[in-house]
């Protein structure tokens, strides 16, 4: 059945602090230096200015949802426009230089890799191979989602749920690696586009999938999303910002992906009576690619930081907080991934949630260390091992409580299904809170990790997590 295209009108936003001086407008290289051989550059603006699309000064005029997606639109899907000054753009290689102001957009909208636009006609936009988006700065340009796709869904019990869906910026093909966004907010707009009791929508921010990588984005801002849907059925379950490889190939197909100075906060409004803030969204998510995840903070939504099938992804120096899960990674083969430096705090249930699946999968070669991870909620659990963790390291990591919880837990390792185990793991010089409880006794398989220097927050031996090695374990 052909659904309608759902628009809002859009939605003046005065600034809760509106004496207060912005900041600098940022440049990037790519809108100063010499456009490079192959490479397409427009500027586009928020004010009714047809111009050049040369620069800043003579932007393209994309002051309505309709005309900044018709821009873009129009170059992903391959119809060589004349936009400006340029002709002829190709779908590929093109930057994108944004000015100060809010755009709207509608969006990945309707747009599917191989049909196209399922609704058949010309909606949103995508990004194409080797596109570089870049704004003025996180609180000088907003992308703004306008609309969502209204969707058929089905709940955990089975029974029809009426919905929508959209994604900000999206993959416009397989093909389309290289991708780069800086510098500027994504507005997934998920209190502006439902009301409260109204729709449960699923907003996302920035899905990259492709078969190749490249990806860079960074100094960018997510705001507004939600998985609403995905509360009442966790295989619709939202990112803010994903990686996404070839689902069918190897990790190693996806790489020099690069996560830095992200923030994702502000979740939409809570749609169920028992559902978190944002619903089922996690904040950055890679799967079936490698990335280095650096340097980002996830504020307020369900799951901080995770993944599947991944290779060796690197998560250093980075910050979920007011989440329920710091970080959560438990389906499919996940090989050499690297925990360090980072900052759980006050998780309401698990710091970081390792294993699982089934027999068949493996959660090996994992490096944990230097993370750290304080539980202010009672029943709380830094550290998960669900099964199928084996080979891996666990070191010089702080756990503490802050003193306000009950029963909760340092580390807790079990077989959440039959056939898995956690095996041959390594726990040295790490530093545990003696007021949290250690729990093995549903773990046969304990004293096969080597355990060698794991004191309390004084320095002193825990009388439950001996030394089983007179020496190094690593």
């Amino acid at each position: 059945m052909k659904r309608a295209l759902v628009v809002l009108p859009s939605t003046l936003i005065l600034s809760l602090a509106s004496c207060m001086r912005l900041s600098p407008e940022v440049t990037s290289q790519d809108c100063v230096v010499p456009v490079p051989a192959g490479f397409t550059r427009i500027f586009v603006g928020n004010s009714a200015h047809a111009g050049s699309g040369t620069s800043f000064d003579d932007p393209l005029d994309g002051s309505t949802v309709d005309k900044f997606d018709a821009i873009l639109r129009t170059i992903s899907e391959g119809q060589h426009p004349i936009w400006g000054a340029q002709t002829n753009i190709a779908p590929e290689n093109v930057i994108v230089c944004l000015t100060s102001g809010t755009f709207q957009t509608n969006g990945q909208y309707d747009w599917r890799f191989g049909p196209g636009h399922t609704l058949g006609r010309e909606t949103g936009f995508t990004v194409e191979q080797n596109w570089k988006i870049h704004g003025r700065g996180v609180n000088r340009t907003t992308l703004q989602l306008a609309s969502y796709l209204p969707d058929q869904f089905v709940g955990k019990n089975g029974a029809p749920l009426s919905g929508g869906r959209n994604i900000v910026i999206a993959s416009h093909s397989p093909r389309a690696s290289g991708i780069e966004v800086s510098d500027l907010t994504i507005d997934a707009n998920h209190d502006h586009l439902t009301t409260p009791g109204g729709v449960p929508l699923n907003l996302e921010g920035i899905i990259l999938r492709s078969d190749h990588g490249g990806h860079w984005i960074h100094n960018v801002s997510v705001i507004g999303g939600s998985g609403d849907v995905g509360f009442k059925n966790v295989l619709a379950e939202t990112f803010a910002v994903q990686i996404w490889g070839n689902v069918a190939g190897d990790p190693q197909q996806n790489t020099g992906n690069i996560i830095e100075h992200v923030t994702v906060s502000n979740p939409g409004r809570s749609m169920f009576s028992d559902s978190p803030a944002g619903g089922a969204m996690d904040g950055i998510v890679v799967n079936d690619a490698v990335a280095e995840v650096r340097n980002n903070v996830v504020d307020g939504y369900q799951v901080g930081y995770g993944g599947w099938a991944m290779g060796a992804v690197n998560f250093h120096d980075n910050i979920a907080r007011n989440v329920q899960y710091g970080f959560n990674a438990d389906s499919f083969n996940n090989t050499g991934v690297i925990l360090q430096n980072n900052q759980f705090i006050k998780p309401s249930s698990y710091g970081i949630v390792i294993g699982g699946g089934g027999p068949n999968v493996s959660f090996s070669k994992w490096n944990l260390s230097g993370n750290t991870i304080q539980l202010g909620h009672g029943g709380a659990i830094a550290i998960v091992l669900r099964g199928q963790v084996q080979d891996s390291t666990f070191a010089n990591n702080t756990i503490s409580g802050d003193g306000s919880g009950h029963d909760q837990i340092a580390i807790w390792s079990y077989p959440a299904v039959s056939g898995v185990a956690n095996l041959n793991n390594a726990f040295q010089d790490n530093h545990i809170d003696k007021a949290l409880v250690m729990n093995f006794s549903q773990d046969p398989n304990f004293n096969t990790n080597c355990r060698f220097q794991n004191r309390d927050l004084q320095g002193q031996p825990r009388a439950d997590f001996p030394d089983n090695s007179a020496g190094n374990c690593r």
